[in-house]
């Protein structure tokens, strides 16, 4: 910028024009949003992104220049509030699925994400909600804020850190994705004796076949004899599971497949809950969809170094990921940010 020094010795500088930030270089808000949503992705680390600037856009930049622009939209989408507003219209929500990974960071971490399951059902734009903690324990997961005291549907694998929170739920669906493999695995112990494990699998497809084919049709709920049926199908599958595997043999403790029919027979309730409720997903895999990126990251970019910058990389996903759920192009939402006026969740009425 240029200076101009009066006769008293008094140095003047003009400010900046509006956009334009101090330093050496500055770029406009087309370089700045491109760079910001090159980085921000799970595939694509801060030296990659600053490559493709250049070898894409014409617009050479440096890796600080990038690392800078993703702590500018964090800073911008966390001083408007918009993580405590999103949390606000998860807690409201019928239906939540929730799922985790070992993150990549140097040390023991964790990548959580807690997301309404609309679109698993056909029912609209979704909210997706990332975080990291130090550990998987209970007391991580309740420092999150979202899951202590919400009292719809959770849709989950069967973690030991969600099972407390059961007790002041409407319900919980056990993820079947996660059932067809343990009934897998159990299969393979002995394909003779635990032919159970496929009648059992047989029954939860077809009911989620004809969950699927009936909310297609528009139809509120199964056909009471249908269901019976299949429910009576799967009963009798567990039943016998539990019977041939009572005195079966295991190098370790109790033979997996008992261990698995008893889980199927107690929870039976939780696994079952999709064929009454048509707003549960009968997986949990849009949970999974949404937390895989982490694991490519891990692959393509290696760890992140702490965990204050992985937090700020969960907030900027949990930004940009659900504001192209309601249909905004990320580019847009980024420069909304940018210029103070941030995208925001809808809330609940």
């Amino acid at each position: 910028m240029m200076s101009c020094t009066c006769g008293c010795g008094q140095v003047t500088t003009a400010a900046a024009p509006a956009g334009v930030s101090g330093g050496p270089a500055c770029y406009g808000p087309n370089v700045v949003d491109a760079a910001t949503l090159l980085a921000s992705t799970d595939v694509i680390g801060i030296e990659r992104a600053a490559d493709l600037m250049g070898a894409l856009l014409k617009a050479p930049v440096s890796t600080g220049f990038v690392s800078r622009c993703l702590a500018r939209l964090d800073a911008a989408v966390t001083a408007a509030g918009f993580e405590d507003a999103l949390k606000d219209a998860l807690r409201a929500a019928d239906v939540l699925g929730t799922d985790e990974t070992p993150a990549p960071l140097m040390g023991t971490r964790t990548c959580n994400t807690v997301r309404t399951m609309r679109g698993c059902t056909g029912g609209g734009p979704d909210l997706i909600w990332y975080g990291a903690a130090g550990n998987r324990t209970k007391a991580a997961i309740t420092g999150f804020g979202i899951l202590d005291g919400y009292r719809g549907v959770l849709v989950r694998d069967d973690y030991g850190g969600y099972l407390s929170y059961d007790a002041g739920l409407a319900g919980v669906q056990q993820c079947l994705a996660h059932l067809y493999r343990y009934l897998d695995d159990a299969y393979a112990t002995g394909p003779e004796s635990q032919a159970w494990t496929r009648q059992a699998g047989d029954a939860l497809r077809a009911a989620s076949a004809a969950v699927r084919a009936a909310r297609g049709a528009c139809q509120a709920s199964l056909d009471p004899t249908l269901l019976a049926g299949l429910r009576h199908s799967y009963d009798q599958a567990v039943a016998f599971g539990i019977s041939v595997n009572l005195s079966r043999p295991w190098h370790k403790g109790n033979h997996p497949g008992l261990i698995l029919a008893r889980r199927l027979k107690r929870k039976a309730a939780q696994v079952w809950l999709f064929a009454t409720r048509f707003d549960v997903p009968a997986t949990n895999n849009g949970s999974e969809n949404a937390i895989r990126g982490y694991k490519l990251a891990a692959k393509i970019s290696g760890c992140w170094r702490t965990l204050a910058t992985l937090q700020r990389h969960c907030r900027t996903r949990s930004y940009l990921t659900t504001a192209r759920s309601h249909g905004r192009h990320p580019l847009a939402v980024i420069r909304d940010a940018l210029n103070g006026n941030p995208w925001m969740p809808p809330q609940p009425a």
